[in-house]
């Protein structure tokens, strides 16, 4: 055989023993947990890692050499709800739809921030959802006549709801015998689960053995020390990293049924990390959108001063730090009750950014309307005018104050002889402290706790 025949013959050879990896083989890719860190503030080289933008570049290159690439997000990504989060939430929107996300699992940040924030062209996931939600129920994909199935589990503890009402997630001891059944009725050639909740609830799925990869959503809240697994009893499964500061990824050979490392830092189950350092370049089809959300954030934040200026001077309430100077002791009691804690009981169930919530939360969050058997003159030009606007904008507004029970202190700061707050009516507690918003609520018993002179 001629020279030309035996290149022939090696070339065939070669592209014999490449075809059944190249034809079997998905790289699978994980992020979320952004939290809101939507780009590295730069201001030390140490902590200098993530960002959306580096994720697209790196997204891209990867595409490029793996075209069979499915990028599995695992949600939490919204930071704390606020104007300026608004704008994150709409950039963080638009980067997704970028990123080509096979499923994006529905986190506890995306919960609280409002499920009717969830942009309905991505595909958001959550398999065990009730029938009263509308996310996907699973995902599967086709690879060459074999398919993968995806499933995402949202733990009940990680998000709020009312307790009377039916619940919207379903518990593990449900889901596991359901999937169970329908995962030995498809038969994929390989399952893959994408986990937020507990470790009781990890377990339970460790133990039933129906899911060939278990990739769980970051429990870490410290950048600089990245935790990359969770421990079980019955073992290990990789954990993504908080703060988008890296892409986990693995080879799936589909012949073989094994997952192998292609990143710099190995993790459990064949997985492996990538960091996303400064030297990964910005993507510059997603920089544009970034400077729209500059520009955006800027006029807020003109926009907001003046906003604060205004309820400054027009406010009728002051908070209680005024109040402390001359009632020193009443302030103290205050401090020490559950009232001084009333925002933060909002923030854990999520509830801090609903209006009907924040009422009782905070301090002249409506029009304030005087009482009838009490308008101070003084306070008359202030009749319809509003106090709390924002934990960032009247941060010294927030909780249950002296406000809320003695009425405007802005007047009697102006002329405290003159001008005296009225001491509140029973009725004032039960503003509030009604029906199933306070059911064990008992004025005899509640009103030692925050007495006062």
């Amino acid at each position: 055989m001629g020279s030309r025949g035996q290149l022939l013959t090696s070339g065939l050879l070669t592209l014999f023993l490449l075809l059944p990896f190249s034809a079997f083989s998905t790289r699978f890719v994980f992020s979320g947990d952004l939290r809101g860190e939507i780009k590295p503030c730069g201001c030390a080289e140490e902590g200098d890692m993530g960002g959306l933008l580096r994720q697209a570049t790196v997204l891209r290159e990867q595409r490029a050499t793996s075209p069979e690439l499915a990028y599995l997000n695992l949600g939490n990504n919204f930071p704390k709800p606020s104007e300026q989060g608004n704008l994150k939430v709409r950039l963080i929107h638009t980067a997704l739809r970028q990123f080509q996300p096979a499923a994006i699992l529905v986190g506890p940040n995306e919960w609280a921030y409002g499920l009717n924030t969830l942009d309905p062209e991505l595909p958001y996931l959550l398999s065990n959802q009730s029938e009263r939600l509308d996310f996907l129920g699973r995902k599967r994909l086709e690879t060459d006549g074999r398919h993968v199935e995806i499933l995402g589990f949202l733990s009940s503890s990680l998000v709020y709801q009312n307790e009377n009402d039916p619940p919207l997630v379903k518990s593990v001891e449900v889901v596991v015998p359901e999937w169970q059944a329908d995962l030995t009725k498809t038969k994929p050639a390989l399952s893959i689960l994408l986990f937020r909740g507990t470790d009781v609830e990890l377990e339970a799925f460790q133990r039933s053995g129906m899911f060939d990869l278990i990739v769980s959503g970051s429990t870490n809240d410290d950048e600089l020390k990245q935790v990359m697994a969770r421990k079980t009893k019955r073992g290990e499964i990789p954990m993504i990293p908080t703060k988008g500061q890296g892409l986990v990824s693995g080879m799936w050979d589909a012949q073989a049924g094994t997952i192998r490392s292609s990143g710099e830092m190995p993790l459990p189950e064949g997985l492996s990390v990538d960091w996303l350092r400064r030297d990964v370049v910005d993507d510059p089809e997603l920089l544009p959108e970034f400077q729209t959300y500059n520009m955006e954030v800027k006029e807020l934040f003109f926009t907001n001063l003046d906003r604060m200026d205004k309820q400054q001077q027009e406010s009728p309430f002051v908070g209680s730090t005024v109040c402390q100077a001359c009632h020193a002791e009443a302030f103290s009691i205050w401090k020490d009750s559950r009232h001084s804690h009333a925002f933060a009981t909002l923030e854990t169930q999520g509830k801090h950014f609903d209006p009907e919530c924040l009422e009782c939360h905070v301090v002249g969050l409506k029009s304030w309307k005087p009482s009838p058997d009490w308008v101070s003159p003084a306070l008359k030009s202030f009749v319809g005018r509003t106090g709390f606007l924002s934990p960032q904008l009247t941060p010294h507004l927030i909780n249950v104050q002296c406000e809320n029970c003695h009425g405007p202190a802005r007047a009697h700061l102006a002329n405290p002889s003159a001008e005296k707050p009225p001491h509140p009516a029973r009725a004032v507690c039960t503003s509030c402290h009604v029906g199933s918003h306070s059911p064990s609520f008992n004025f005899k018993s509640y009103w030692p706790k925050i007495r006062h002179k």
